[in-house]
């Protein structure tokens, strides 16, 4: 396993958080209620396994590892710098989320959201390609050995499967097509 198969496993857990918490600013937009319990679980989550568990093994691990190797310039550096922008944002929302303002949560919510996606998007273009050139295969070993060694599963930090069905917007195609499932499995029972 190469540390870029492990990044893009946590980066599709990312995803299934920022799928909850834009569900429920959709809710909180369209003058729907959501539960405290539930903001403060999928706020913890992000805190937690992304920034202090993925974020933190990037920076400590692999970003300098690609640095050494990578030209001057490397795209890296802007990485890193997304990284803070994404800690103020999130210490933002925490605010306005304790401060009870509702209308500075769902905005701040939102550009998380946006700039993590974009993030995300270009750790996945960019970093996949540069470790695949620059890592040796001892370093990739390395690098895959401490995100093993902080990693525990997504389950452990919130229960995602609670929030998804509670939160999670579904489109009718998506009803049609589960609902059609349930169908097919009670005629076959």
């Amino acid at each position: 396993m190469k540390c870029t198969d492990l990044l893009l496993q946590d980066h599709a857990v990312l995803r299934r958080g920022l799928d909850i918490l834009d569900s429920m600013m959709k809710k909180l937009e369209d003058g729907q209620r959501i539960e405290i319990v539930d903001v403060k679980a999928i706020l913890k989550f992000f805190q937690t396994f992304g920034d202090e568990y993925h974020q933190t093994v990037e920076e400590k691990v692999l970003f300098p590892a690609l640095v050494r190797a990578a030209p001057q310039g490397s795209p890296i550096h802007q990485m890193v710098m997304e990284h803070g922008e994404e800690r103020a944002l999130a210490a933002w929302i925490m605010d306005a989320f304790a401060s009870r303002r509702v209308i500075d949560f769902v905005y701040s919510s939102r550009r998380l959201s946006n700039l993590l996606r974009n993030h995300i998007a270009k750790e996945e273009a960019v970093l996949a390609q540069l470790a695949g050139r620059l890592l040796s295969e001892e370093e990739d070993d390395r690098i895959v050995d401490e995100f093993k060694k902080h990693h525990k599963e997504a389950e452990t930090y919130v229960n995602f499967t609670r929030l998804e069905l509670k939160y999670a917007i579904r489109s009718d195609s998506t009803r049609l097509s589960f609902q059609s499932e349930l169908l097919r499995k009670q005629a076959a029972d």
